[in-house]
């Protein structure tokens, strides 16, 4: 894959960026191999890292790996159950899964931001890295959240 196919933009957070790169050292030229990203490894520096396959034959996105973070920003995402159960609640979830099947099929990496409102006038301001990788003979994808901004105390 060529890295003039997907650049993050400026304001895309630091760890996004670290783990971007990470991503484009071990693609070379191709998709990386989904045994380059230990979760379990990379979730001491990547506490909101997960890794996304497709299971039945609508092929529904599932939790294949899921770090132990001790706070998600949105529903808890549960190894072996459908994305779509953890998708932050005022994200379109039409878009997200649409976001995350494409990169599957394009092989290319997609970045999103975007701030949920909670009661009390709270705001969290969330970044999000998915990226596809190599699973035999099928492709799965590495995700990566990031909290830009903690809610606040309303």
């Amino acid at each position: 894959m060529s890295s003039d196919a997907f650049k993050l933009p400026d304001s895309a957070p630091a760890r996004i960026r670290e783990f971007h790169a990470l991503w484009l050292e071990k693609a070379s030229e191709d998709v990386p191999d989904a045994s380059d990203f230990d979760v379990g490894v990379l979730s001491a520096q990547y506490p909101l890292l997960a890794r996304i396959g497709t299971a039945g034959a609508d092929l529904e996105l599932v939790w294949r790996d899921v770090a132990k973070a001790g706070h998600w920003p949105f529903r808890t995402p549960v190894k072996g159950r459908s994305v779509a159960d953890s998708v932050p609640p005022l994200m379109s979830v039409t878009r997200a899964i649409n976001s995350f099947q494409e990169t599957l099929v394009s092989g290319v990496p997609d970045y999103f931001e975007t701030t949920s409102w909670y009661y009390g006038g709270r705001t969290s301001l969330m970044a999000r890295l998915v990226a596809p990788l190599a699973a035999g003979d099928r492709r799965e994808l590495i995700a990566l959240w990031e909290v830009m901004e903690s809610p606040e105390a309303g």
